[in-house]
């Protein structure tokens, strides 16, 4: 036997059913829409990370011991020398390299080139003569072809540069066998020389 409350609680179920009807419809319908929203999201950023150029490696620490890096530092250095570019040459000294070049009181190409300096260059590089005797240094000869203004005369020089690491660069710290204490030495007389 059912009582009044059963009866009022089915009648209410049953007029209720409908109205649940079309919120389960909503539902599902914007669960669908979210599932799309998501499936298209991730395929886009799957899309842009895949298509995205890969990071450049950082650059190698600064280092003596690379001979990748040395090789670039002594070439750079040639080729302003060759170019007339005696600024950025200088910018490559290290500091006992520039206070040579006051002691000596004279300009870059004047020190470097010596008596070829008002000749112009007509080719720089190195040469295969390298020496990492010296730790934190690395020697090696350049090579310089000088020609005047008419092309009738050619001289070729060759001077040692020695490369070091300075305030996380590498630098030209001399250009030459003969440190500037000994050519002091030298020009004052004493029976210490050396070749230039």
């Amino acid at each position: 036997m059912r009582t009044i409350f059963e009866d009022t609680n089915l009648k209410a179920e049953l007029e209720d059913a409908p109205s649940r009807g079309n919120e389960s419809k909503y539902t599902l319908l914007l669960l669908w829409l979210l599932a799309i929203v998501f499936l298209t999201g991730t395929w886009t950023i799957y899309r842009w990370v895949d298509n995205r150029p890969a990071l450049e490696p950082p650059p190698p620490p600064v280092s003596v011991d690379d001979p990748k890096q040395t090789t670039e530092a002594f070439g750079k250095f040639n080729r302003f020398a060759k170019d007339g570019n005696w600024t950025e040459a200088e910018a490559m000294l290290s500091n006992a390299g520039k206070q040579r070049l006051v002691s000596e009181q004279k300009s870059l190409r004047d020190s470097l080139m010596g008596q070829f300096k008002d000749l112009k260059i007509a080719e720089a590089a190195t040469t295969l003569s390298i020496d990492r005797s010296v730790p934190g240094r690395v020697r090696q000869d350049s090579y310089f072809v000088f020609t005047d203004e008419g092309l009738t005369r050619t001289e070729t020089k060759i001077v040692p540069l020695v490369l070091m690491m300075e305030e996380g660069r590498l630098v030209i710290d001399s250009w030459s066998d003969v440190t500037p204490e000994e050519q002091k030495k030298a020009e004052g007389g004493g029976n210490s020389g050396g070749k230039k």
